[in-house]
């Protein structure tokens, strides 16, 4: 496996490739709670309903993997590439997608509340159906993400732009914003994050 080096925070980070050991065979439905597998090179890998709540997986290759029904609560994907990846219906309560690309993503019907996803890439992402209650989403470009039905009250969210959301997105125009989506509110478009 190779290093993996990311730009975080100002600086170039160089991450070393975890490897998977015999007492955790990354395969569908497998038990590795808790695993540092920093740096993993794992594109197209089939996770499907493991259990992994509490693994590292920042700055891991996870582009198109498949995480359905999965427990990744309290996971770590901080500056992974998790283009394309499938994680509906997935828990995914606490977990870290800071700075993670998540462009073409499958979230539906996923549970996001309290999870981190500041400063992450969602063009594409679909998250029609998804709990995001409290979850943090600074600097995020919502424009064309999919959010029909999402769960959003409590969420935090900063921008560069002024948006509304809206069932298909956002619509935003330039400006400074910061907002705490208020109690009542259970889908994008029925109230206007003010």
């Amino acid at each position: 496996m190779r290093a993996i080096t990311r730009w975080a925070a100002g600086l170039w980070v160089i991450f070393a490739p975890a490897l998977a050991s015999a007492a955790c065979p990354l395969t569908p439905a497998v038990n590795c709670a808790g695993a540092d597998l920093r740096g993993l090179d794992g594109v197209g890998l089939d996770l499907t309903g493991s259990d992994l709540h509490g693994a590292n997986l920042s700055a891991s290759e996870l582009a198109q993997a498949r995480m359905a029904g999965a427990n990744l609560e309290q996971v770590s994907f901080y500056a992974a590439n998790l283009r394309a990846a499938d994680f509906s219906g997935a828990r995914l309560a606490g977990a870290n997608f800071r700075q993670a690309h998540l462009e073409g993503a499958n979230l539906r019907g996923a549970d996001l509340r309290g999870a981190e996803l500041s400063y992450s890439i969602l063009d594409g992402a679909d998250l029609t159906n998804a709990d995001l209650r409290e979850a943090r989403l600074v600097l995020i470009d919502l424009r064309n993400v999919r959010l029909d039905g999402a769960k959003i009250e409590g969420a935090v969210w900063t921008t560069r732009r002024v948006c509304q959301l809206g069932s298909s997105g956002a619509h935003c125009i330039e400006g400074e914003a910061s907002y705490k989506l208020p109690s009542g509110v259970s889908a994008p478009g029925e109230n206007s994050a003010k």
